[in-house]
């Protein structure tokens, strides 16, 4: 993962941390909608990235979780909405929380799915893409 991470900051302009914190915030919402027999297999594909998922839910449990105005937003977009607007709305506010302009959004989840795409194999790729249509299909398009 650190190869994707020195990426996005060199392309995007992040910082590291604001880099780290953003793919271990997609990560973890990855983890918690795949499945564990899913997701252990992209850990074994992708190393460091039990370390980033850690990491974001140690922030999110020492903040509550909360996300002030943008957690507000997508909980309140999610409960209303569902399905995909729910789960775009959770990808900003995790992005948001991380550093991540709405300008670099887009790009940051393209560049996401591209490295997932060549690094976790087809099958494991589409496993996850069946599993996450709304992030997966979103970022081929951004």
């Amino acid at each position: 993962m650190d190869e994707f991470i020195e990426l996005v900051t060199q392309q995007l302009g992040l910082s590291s941390g604001d880099s780290r914190s953003a793919t271990g915030g997609i990560m973890n919402f990855i983890k918690e909608h795949v499945g564990e027999t899913l997701f252990a297999q992209i850990s074994q594909q992708l190393p460091g990235v039990q370390g980033l998922v850690s990491d974001a839910q140690n922030v999110s449990s020492e903040s509550g979780g909360g996300g002030g105005l943008m957690g507000s937003l997508a909980s309140m977009a999610g409960s209303l909405l569902g399905g995909k607007a729910g789960s775009l709305a959770t990808i900003a506010s995790i992005l948001a929380k991380s550093g991540v302009s709405l300008d670099q959004s887009g790009q940051f989840v393209s560049m996401l799915v591209g490295f997932l795409k060549a690094k976790l194999g087809e099958d494991t790729f589409s496993s996850l893409a069946s599993s996450l249509p709304d992030l997966i299909g979103g970022g081929d398009k951004a």
